[in-house]
């Protein structure tokens, strides 16, 4: 069975049999997410792949409304065998992505739910299990130029503490299973509503008028595209199986920096004063004790997490990407931005 959503429908179509076929049959999870559905639609483009994507049957598909896709529908916590059977690769871009709230939420999507998704492939005879992690792995007391032999030191919270667990674990099936983790760095680009859009809103609207430590901390960009053409490169290297790779743009930046290209693009000043971090820090904390003790699901304003995030340096090699995936990123910063806010236009338009 064979499900596309139809752009000019608006609603999913079943079809039976299968209409086309193509060497490498591979399923997204998470295609409906940001960075999932940019892997959806530029693998989709390729005649060498036959791709589909795995949604939740709540998904909102608003991002997949351009074209027509293959879509299945369940949870990676649901029982997966059958669903997964007859593909050759899984890339799993799944995951619960929230900086706050109920740590058991959390870590049943992203620790329970990838081992459930990883165990299922290898019953089902997928040979290759691409994972998205992320570089929040190595923590935020500080990183400079920091490579895949450092240290996995999360920062104290749910999200970040269950994407180093998943590694950990899925690490125990590299001899099972084609493994490769990807962890990329400060994903940005069109079709992110959160991170992308509220800094560019914020700049847009002038309210972001201080940053921590004035901005002078290193960031580690990555737009997404480029992420997209690393994956791609894992789709078909024989070698460097059973790691971890970092991906970004490979021009690691200062905060203002990184901001002042923004605002330019939007004809706007960029922040010029410092925001001090430890009353931004304890302000955050106590936001997110009264959302958890008042049940509040929406995200607060700031969060620890934000703040640490920004306030020291966050800086990552890829030169193991380079060298063993053969990736070097197609887009600069300035050229993801640009782009990025030629959508924010039209986005805040609609």
């Amino acid at each position: 069975m064979v499900i596309f959503y139809h752009r000019l429908l608006g609603r999913a179509t079943v079809i039976k049999g299968n209409c086309m076929s193509t060497p490498l049959n591979i399923l997204i999870t998470g295609a409906n997410g940001f960075v999932g559905s940019h892997l959806l639609r530029h693998l989709s483009e390729n005649q060498e792949y036959r791709v589909t994507g795995l949604v939740r049957p709540t998904s909102n598909l608003f991002r997949l409304r351009d074209k027509q896709h293959r879509l299945v529908f369940s949870s990676i916590n649901d029982p997966m065998e059958e669903t997964i059977k007859g593909f050759d690769v899984v890339i799993h871009t799944a995951a619960s992505t929230m900086y706050w709230g109920n740590s058991n939420e959390i870590y049943r999507t992203n620790v329970d739910g990838t081992l459930n998704l990883v165990e299922a492939s290898i019953k089902a005879g997928v040979r290759r299990f691409i994972h998205f992690g992320s570089t929040v792995v190595y923590g935020f007391d500080g990183n400079i130029n920091t490579d895949e032999s450092s240290e996995l030191k999360p920062f104290k919270s749910g999200y970040c503490r269950s994407k180093a667990i998943a590694e950990e674990q899925l690490l125990r099936f590299k001899k099972d299973i084609e493994l490769i983790i990807l962890r990329p760095s400060n994903i940005f680009g069109p079709e992110d509503t959160v991170f992308t859009y509220l800094i560019i809103r914020a700049l847009d609207k002038g309210i972001l008028f201080a940053f921590p430590k004035a901005g002078e901390s290193l960031t580690s960009p990555c737009y997404v595209k480029n992420i997209v053409s690393a994956t791609e490169k894992t789709l078909k290297i024989k070698e460097g199986l059973g790691e971890a790779y970092n991906i970004s743009d490979g021009n690691d930046i200062q905060w203002k920096t990184y901001l002042a290209i923004i605002a330019c693009q939007l004809g706007k000043k960029p922040p010029r004063k410092s925001a001090p971090v430890k009353p931004l820090l304890f302000a955050s904390r106590m936001l997110e004790s009264t959302y958890t003790l008042l049940r509040i699901r929406s995200r607060p304003p700031i969060t620890p997490h934000d703040i640490v995030h920004v306030s020291d340096d966050y800086s990552f090699s890829i030169e193991k990407a380079k060298t063993k995936l053969d990736y070097n990123p197609s887009y600069t910063t300035e050229e993801g931005i640009a782009e990025t806010v030629q959508w924010y236009r039209k986005y805040r338009s609609n």
